[in-house]
């Protein structure tokens, strides 16, 4: 089983979304927290955030593996972490360390929500003085506009096709050789960036099968 900390949200999700049953060969084990939205999670001061119920959910997951629906939880990684036994990832950006022991900074791209919060000092301890490219789908971007506003419906080629342009810019030198999905509703496009781009990509799902084997659907990886 997985457990999964999820932010109080309501658009679709779609199968490769880490809040989607179809993405696991194992049950998903989802504790909602009315508490936090994306707008409270994804800001350059998420200390403020009261995180009790967070923390009751922890105390109640079951899973095998304990996870969350957003890379921006990684502010809050050590302290859930001991409040657990179950190994617990908030993110992908968790995987950072490891991978820059495989290439260069300036050889490996972080692609996330929102880029200005991710590089404001409260998370700066997860980047680690990392001096790659970090880029963000941006303000005006349909998944963005469809996550930021819990839109009821979910246009998957619109957003793929998106993902891909954006993509193609960050790649246009030639110096990427891996890319890095912070946010956890990006897996789903990873197959058509793999056909497209001759690049590794990494994401929350990959770290998790790199933890625990067997509990993400080969298809998504």
């Amino acid at each position: 089983m997985v457990s999964l900390l999820q932010l109080n949200t309501s658009f679709p999700r779609i199968a490769g979304d880490i809040a989607s049953p179809y993405t696991w060969c194992a049950d998903l084990d989802i504790h909602v927290v009315p508490e936090l939205s994306v707008a409270r999670v994804i800001n350059a001061d998420p200390g403020a955030a009261n995180i009790t119920a967070v923390e009751a959910a922890v105390d109640k997951a079951q899973g095998d593996i304990l996870t969350t629906s957003c890379g921006f939880l990684c502010y809050w990684q050590d302290r859930l972490e001991a409040r657990t036994a179950t190994t617990f990832v908030s993110s992908a950006l968790l995987a950072l360390p490891s991978l820059r022991q495989m290439f260069a900074d300036d050889e490996l791209a972080i692609l996330t929500f929102n880029a200005d919060v991710l590089g404001s000092p409260a998370f700066a301890p997860s980047l680690d003085g990392f001096g790659g490219p970090i880029v963000d789908l941006g303000e005006e971007s349909y998944l963005r506009q469809v996550i930021s506003n819990n839109l009821p419906a979910l246009d998957r080629q619109r957003a793929e096709d998106e993902i891909v342009r954006l993509v193609d810019g960050m790649c246009a030198d030639g110096k990427v050789k891996a890319l890095l999905l912070e946010c956890t509703n990006l897996p789903p496009y990873k197959q058509a960036l793999k056909a497209k781009f001759d690049i590794e990509i990494f994401d929350i799902l990959t770290l998790i099968d790199s933890i625990k084997s067997n509990l993400v659907d080969p298809e998504y990886l």
